[in-house]
């Protein structure tokens, strides 16, 4: 099997016996799960769990993707568990929200918190030494990953490069987005973040994914498609051709690309299933975001402050969406966002334009607003 191959099936929605057999033929041309599991080996199954959102949403990993996935694990001979350390609330209540713990329970499968960690020793020339990768994760003999196709605010796209994220442990992952507030070195790390977790097969939830203002306030996108492979780079790119998108210009898989993770070439990819062509859909939106390279120039130097704010997309409050739960001030790496009468305000001074703020707000009251001299810069 190349390891660049892709599978790709078509599903339209989220019946039991249909994502079953979907999964199924997913796995075929890669050799079938038991190319990846073998007998007594722990499987450490890492959903997209970005906070408890309704799965109806397309924000999260689908309950019915995790059961086939589970059903696979298990029919090769190995031992599943389901780990993540979503944004800000209890594995517990994600779970639970996001409608994956009836599942969980029903087939008995453990459930693991993302609360200690293993230091993973890097080689000269990473970003950082070492990552603290969940214990977990660095403990299974395979991890899987289930991440969902989704329009993201800061790296345009979020599949599987990205669903890596999530193994960094709790608080942590804010501090990394306070350390590295250029995009392109942000998308670096997440990079590396990918290849330290190790996972060895990706399988893509496609079927309804989410675009607009992702990756977790958007709208519900009906792909109907699922895609899968042990390259999760070319996974991405194959993804983002068929949304529209270009995936070079999704800088987390560009740079996992060019370190040689895997290949964003759709002339080195193998495509088991449907044509791209065939499976396209149209219509598919990102989140509007200054060029990268204009980004990091403009996030540098002694005048980069002023010029982040007259050039670079920005969160906004919605005072009449704001419910004042202050989840969004919690988040904020920087403690750019304080609460007055009741509302979150943003200081666009200490704002790193991270987009953490927008991404776990529970009531869609964080929007992305780029100023007019930004817009400028596209054309």
């Amino acid at each position: 099997m190349s390891e660049s191959r892709v599978s790709a099936v078509r599903c339209p929605d989220y019946d039991t016996a249909r994502v079953k057999e979907s999964v199924q033929a997913l796995l075929a041309p890669l050799g079938g799960m038991q190319s990846f599991v073998s007998a007594g080996q722990t499987v450490l199954i890492k959903p997209n769990l970005i906070h408890g959102t309704p799965p109806e949403r397309g924000a999260t990993t689908h309950p019915e993707v995790l059961r086939a996935v589970i059903g696979e694990v298990r029919d090769a001979g190995g031992i599943p568990v389901v780990g993540e350390s979503p944004g800000y609330e209890s594995l517990t209540t994600a779970v639970w929200k996001s409608g994956l713990l009836p599942v969980i329970e029903e087939l008995g499968v453990p459930i693991v918190a993302f609360d200690a960690w293993t230091e993973v020793q890097l080689e000269p020339g990473h970003l950082v030494p070492s990552l603290p990768i969940a214990k977990p994760v660095a403990d299974a003999d395979v991890v899987i990953s289930l991440p969902k196709i989704k329009s993201h605010g800061l790296v345009v796209y979020t599949g599987c490069v990205k669903n890596m994220f999530g193994v960094i442990c709790g608080t942590q992952k804010a501090q990394y987005h306070l350390r590295f507030q250029d995009r392109e070195t942000f998308s670096r790390l997440l990079a590396e973040i990918y290849a330290a977790a190790r996972p060895a097969l990706s399988i893509l939830d496609g079927i309804v994914g989410m675009d607009g203002n992702g990756p977790r306030n958007g709208d519900p996108a009906p792909l109907g498609i699922m895609l899968a492979g042990a390259d999760g780079v070319a996974v991405d790119a194959v993804a983002c051709r068929i949304v529209g998108i270009d995936p070079l210009q999704s800088p987390p898989i560009r740079i996992a690309a060019q370190m040689g993770l895997g290949t964003a070439s759709l002339h080195e990819i193998d495509l088991a299933g449907p044509p791209i062509e065939a499976l396209k859909t149209n219509g598919f939106r990102v989140p509007r975001t200054v060029r990268p390279s204009v980004r990091q120039r403009l996030m540098s130097g002694r005048t980069g402050r002023v010029l982040r704010n007259l050039f670079t997309t920005r969160p906004t409050v919605n005072p009449g969406g704001c419910r004042g739960c202050t989840i969004c001030a919690r988040a904020c790496p920087s403690q750019a966002i304080k609460m007055r009468n009741g509302k979150a305000r943003v200081d666009y001074n200490k704002c790193v334009r991270c987009y953490c703020c927008q991404e776990v707000c529970e009531h869609g009251a964080i929007q992305l607003a780029t100023p007019p001299l930004a817009r400028l810069l596209r054309r």
